[in-house]
């Protein structure tokens, strides 16, 4: 080659390099990161089990967290700053991980960056390695300092305000060897949190659909009441009519509550009353609305346990036709353990009066 052919040669090499590297630089830019998170390329159909060892082998538990960090805060830097850790690593953490997967879990868009379709399908999976990890440890420390063993326990509020609030104090007292893990779940999400095996045994009503290998023990029946604080002026009457319920002002039920069909139906051809429009499922929230504002409510009898049975709450005396399903335990058919017995046993296994806790 002469040597003119050869310096042109060299430029041309030259200029399409600077190229190269000014595209490269503008989509680093454009993402915000000097790493990319787009994973390799995989096999369209892909073992489990490849799966599996790959993560065995190669993943870990604070690529885990750095993941769920930055779907949490939607940002790298933030989930960096969370973790007080460089970005560096929690990019190169997440990087790691769709490269594992096979998978791409983010996209960046003007503000940060977000879940794709796949992320967004994988990260409750993701959340649960790492809450079961924080069980884990749990049970390990419980039984290192004390000998005892974890029970899982998700009980709905009408379940915590009732029998669990009357029985557990004196379950802890008569097991010390049982720790016990209470959540307030949300009724709605029942059958999810059986098929996502996250509590040993849960508070609730019946289930509307059949729960494979699961069964419900009822402890309590149930019913609605018209709430209302002992100053207002109805509470004691003896008599009380629909005119009388009209002239007060109530605490909205929230949408879809049995209670809202309830008061409905009772106003129903009739002018409604006047509404406190603040329609929460918080259980705190109704009881200082309705007490601060000397309002009246329609709600189950267990929710308000307590305040009834103190007698910071009362019970308008009008009948209401609103029988509702029992309180009771969602356990499984084949038992966990010796604390699951026991706690079952302790919860009282037969129905019983409304409001009221049966005997065992």
């Amino acid at each position: 080659m002469a040597p003119a052919e050869f310096g042109s040669s060299r430029a041309f090499g030259s200029i399409l390099r600077g190229q190269r590297w000014t595209i490269a630089h503008r989509r680093r830019r454009l993402t915000g990161c000097r790493h990319a998170t787009r994973a390799p390329p995989l096999p369209s159909l892909v073992s489990p089990n490849l799966l599996l060892q790959r993560l065995l082998l190669k993943g870990r538990l604070r690529q885990i967290q750095m993941v769920v960090a930055v779907a949490r805060s939607g940002s790298m830097q933030q989930a960096a700053r969370d973790l007080a850790v460089s970005q560096p690593a929690v990019t190169k953490a997440v990087s790691e991980i769709e490269a594992d997967l096979g998978l791409t879990l983010f996209e960046r868009h003007a503000r940060g960056i977000r879940l794709t379709r796949a992320g967004k399908n994988v990260l409750p999976l993701i959340e649960r390695i790492l809450r079961a990890t924080e069980m884990f440890t749990q049970a390990v420390a419980a039984e290192r300092n004390s000998g005892s063993s974890i029970l899982r326990v998700g009980a709905v509020a009408a379940g915590i305000n009732s029998f669990l609030a009357e029985r557990v104090p004196g379950f802890c007292q008569a097991n010390p060897d049982i720790m016990l893990k209470v959540d307030e779940i949300d009724g709605r999400h029942i059958l999810s949190l059986v098929a996502r095996d996250e509590y040993d045994v849960i508070v609730c009503r019946p289930p509307s659909v059949p729960t494979d290998g699961w069964s419900f023990v009822p402890v309590i029946e149930d019913e609605h009441a018209i709430i209302a604080g002992p100053a207002h002026p109805l509470a004691g009457r003896a008599v009380v009519t629909i005119d009388d319920l009209r002239r007060c002002r109530w605490l909205m039920p929230p949408a879809g509550v049995p209670a809202e069909r309830l008061l409905q139906t009772l106003f129903e051809g009739n002018e409604p009353p006047q509404m406190v429009q603040l329609p929460t499922r918080s259980h705190t929230l109704n009881r200082a609305t309705v007490l601060e504002l000397g309002l009246v409510s329609v709600a189950p009898v267990s929710i308000f346990g307590a305040e009834l049975k103190d007698r910071l709450l009362t019970r308008i005396n009008f009948p209401l036709s609103s029988a509702m399903p029992p309180l009771g335990l969602l356990c499984p058919d084949q038992s966990t353990g010796n604390a699951l017995d026991r706690f079952v046993a302790a919860m009282a296994p037969r129905r019983a009066r409304a409001g009221s806790v049966a005997e065992p």
